[in-house]
């Protein structure tokens, strides 16, 4: 899961460290990192791993922290972000054992698993999760991808489509923020994922034009685009959609500088 897609989940972190539009409301207030570990979880947003899992262990070492978990859990969360994802697993364990309440860390111990391809397991922390925030339209899409992994095509399609739904109330004078854009295009290409579990072809279609018209950019749904529009016969739409996924991955190289 790439940092990005988290940023309305980190908003509540640190009291406003990082920019994100508007969440829906809780049924009850999200816990917060204790101010003595912001500085370890503005290194991680920094990239800065290594000095944040030393900040978090001087906060355990001196014994007087009052949140052990949640040190346990910027040490995780340090890890997810380099995408060490066992190492971020036992780390969230461990702050779960501790702090329980501290809900965040069910969230991305969820993700954590699903890239470790425990689908069960993450379906089971992200529900934990969505007991306390059940607006949180990324934790919907965990469990789309989830069910996928389990072969459950109905329940993805019900979870990505209220992904997209909640992430949609983020809409300002009827106009999405770029940032709900681009996760809104990534609920819809999912959602297209799964109407081709189910054969429904007219459905892929629609959610994938609806993916690359707000994030033009991405070059896996125009792929998956192309694909579905071949076979429902549109040889010039796949032809065009396939040239759309050529620019996109291009343009994307070029960004990265050739890294993969």
């Amino acid at each position: 899961m790439r940092w990005s897609r988290v940023s309305l989940a980190l908003a509540f972190l640190s009291g406003g460290a990082t920019a994100a539009a508007p969440a829906p409301a809780s049924p009850a207030p999200l816990p917060r990192l204790d101010a003595a570990l912001v500085e370890a979880f503005r290194q991680v947003q920094a990239g800065q791993h290594a000095e944040a899992r030393r900040l978090a262990a001087s906060y355990l070492e001196q014994g007087r922290g009052q949140h052990p978990g949640q040190a346990h859990f910027v040490a995780g969360l340090s890890f997810h972000r380099q995408q060490l994802y066992a190492s971020a697993r036992a780390r969230f364990s461990r702050a779960l054992e501790l702090e329980p309440g501290y809900v965040t860390t069910w969230f991305f111990l969820g993700f954590t698993l699903l890239n470790l391809g425990e689908a069960q397991a993450a379906r089971q922390a992200l529900e934990r999760y969505l007991a306390v925030d059940p607006g949180a339209a990324e934790a919907h899409f965990g469990l789309g991808w989830a069910a996928l992994e389990e072969d459950r095509a109905g329940e993805a399609v019900s979870h990505f489509t209220r992904a997209s739904e909640l992430a949609e109330r983020g809409a300002v004078d009827g106009q999405l923020p770029p940032g709900v854009r681009r996760d809104v295009a990534r609920y819809q290409a999912r959602l297209g994922d799964a109407h081709l579990r189910r054969e429904e072809l007219g459905l892929a279609r629609a959610a994938l034009e609806r993916s690359v018209a707000l994030a033009p950019d991405l070059p896996e749904p125009w792929h998956k685009l192309a694909w579905v529009l071949r076979r429902l016969g549109d040889a010039a739409g796949a032809g065009a959609a396939e040239a759309r996924f050529a620019e996109a991955s291009r343009r994307r190289d070029e960004q990265r500088g050739g890294r993969p």
